[in-house]
Order: C-alpha cells, then structure tokens, then sequence
C-alpha cells in the first residue's frame, strides 16, 4: 500500500486544495489495477514519512502494530485516519443492515391518495414569532380569553400566510393549515362567526397593543429611534356603507371612485417595524392627517416605556 496524493482547485476562487489517500495495489484477469482503502484527508506529515505510515495503517488493517509506530508522529497520524475509517465503516454497515432488513412492496400509483393534508413550514414560523413576541400575555393583559386569544393568532397568521377575507381566512383554518394544532385551544370546529368577532375585538383594543408591541420589538431589537416613515393608502367598500362614518368617497389608490373609501395610515421607524396604524376618513390626505401624527409620536415620546404599557 502507498498514499497518494491529489490537486484539486475551485474555479471560482482559484484556491487548491490537496488531500490524501491510502491507495492499494492488486492484480486482476485484465492486468494490475489500484483502489481507495482509506480517506485521509489532508495530512501534515511530510512526504518522506507517508511510507511509514502507509506500512503502519496497513498493519492496522491487519489487526497487527509495527514497529513504524514507535514514532509518536507515525502513531499519532496512524490513530487519527483509522478512528476516521472505522467511523465511515460504521456508516456503511449500518447502511447495509438497512437495505437488507428493508421491506419493499408494489403499489399502484393511480390509486394512492391523500387526506386532510394541511400547511405546516409558514405556520411554524408564524407561531415562533408570535411566542416570541409574547402576544398571548400581552392579549391577556388586554383581558382576552384564552380562547380569544388563539382565535387572534389563527386570524393574524393567517393574514400573514393566505391573506384574504375573514371568511376565507375561516375556511383556511379549518382546511388548510396545520396550526390549529399548536394552538392552546382547539379551534377545529370554530364557526366563522368568531372570526369576525376576534378581528373587533382586537381593533378595538389596537392602542394598547401597538404600545406592547413598540416595548417588545425594543428589547428584542434595542436601537435608537431617529426617523420615522409615514404614509397613507385607501381602500373601497361594495356598497354605500351608509352607517360607516368613516367611509367617504375620494381619490382611491384601487382606481374605485365609485366607492365609499376608508384612509388607512402606518408609521414605521427606518428598520420598518411598525410604530402605530390610524384608521382615518376616505377623502383623508397626508397634509389633512400629518399634525395629528406628529402629535401622537411627540405624546409616545414624551412617555417613558412602562407608563406606555405597564
């Protein structure tokens, strides 16, 4: 046995790089030929001492010690590539064992189907960051339920990850989604009524939740609040909305002249997480609603972080 040595180089950063084998010769019917016995990566010795230590890898192969290991740099390096080999051949017989324990069998393709199969990646992402966020002791400080407050959760996540009507939002939990299953409460048989109910009942409790969420985001994300964003878009109603006080006719963004709208506004900082939201009257503009604003981020700042949310 001898080790041999090999080049390789990345096209994209030019860089070489070498490793090295334990390489061994036998014959066959069709001539001499070679093959890999043992990956040993990048090797520190020098090249004068590789033949002693193929000799003494080759003995340990054979379940014998040579005299080559009497060297400490020979042992040390020998000791290394075999723990190195034995971990991978472990691998390899472990792999082994499984195929030839495994269990095949034919299956018709044309008739496999599938049942209440649901979404799981986004909603794993959307309940992390609600625990993170600690939403439910903050609902709860607002005096939501526990049913209230997973009824929040599946509303808010599922704007998030299917944004669309409460009603669709209500066929989405009830199909589509794994997150009832994280939930606290089971929401599995959930009338589509409670949708509608949650999404009032967390509008109007929206300053205090705004407020909570300003004093989680700063202690997850402390920084300094220098700039502030802030702009307007509308939104239209299919009908007159005659008993709706804000809505009002005026320039819509959807090109809906047609239609009573509603202003919405949102101040974010420069790392765009939200400051407050305001829900103003259709025909609203930026100039009309730009002093209420200000005064309502000079009121926010002029209060220290618990009398904003004690």
């Amino acid at each position: 046995m001898f080790i041999r040595e090999t080049i390789t180089k990345n096209k994209m950063t030019n860089k070489s790089y070498k490793k090295h084998v334990l390489v061994e010769s036998y014959r066959t019917e069709n001539g001499p030929r070679q093959r890999v016995v043992m990956q040993l990566g990048t090797l520190t010795l020098p090249k004068s001492e590789w033949k002693k230590l193929a000799a003494a890898l080759e003995g340990r192969l054979a379940g014998q010690v040579t005299l080559f290991e009497e060297e400490k740099e020979i042992a040390e390096a020998a000791e290394s590539a075999m723990a190195n080999y034995s971990f991978n051949q472990k691998k390899v017989d472990t792999k082994k064992q499984r195929r030839s324990k495994a269990v095949y069998a034919s299956v018709d393709l044309n008739s496999v189907s599938t049942g209440e199969s649901r979404s799981l990646g986004p909603e794993l992402v959307g309940h992390a960051a609600w625990q993170q966020l600690e939403l439910d002791q903050l609902l709860d400080d607002c005096g939501f339920s526990p049913t209230e407050q997973a009824l929040a959760e599946a509303a808010v996540v599922g704007r998030l990850i299917a944004p669309s009507s409460d009603l669709a939002s209500w066929r989405w939990l009830r199909e589509r989604t794994a997150l009832v299953e994280m939930l606290s409460v089971d929401l599995s048989h959930i009338g589509k009524d409670a949708i509608y109910e949650i999404a009032d009942l967390l509008l109007s409790n929206k300053t205090d939740i705004e407020r909570g969420l300003r004093i989680r985001e700063a202690n997850l994300f402390s920084r300094p609040h220098q700039v502030f964003l802030y702009d307007l878009t509308n939104t239209y109603f299919e009908g007159s909305a005659k008993k709706n006080e804000l809505a009002h006719r005026g320039k819509s963004k959807e090109k809906r002249t047609d239609c009573p709208l509603v202003t919405l506004a949102l101040v974010v900082d420069d790392a765009g997480f939200p400051i407050f939201s305001q829900i103003y009257e259709g025909n609203k503009s930026e100039p009309e609603t730009l002093k209420d604003i200000l005064e309502r981020l000079n009121k926010d700042a002029s209060l220290k972080w618990q009398e904003i949310y004690p």
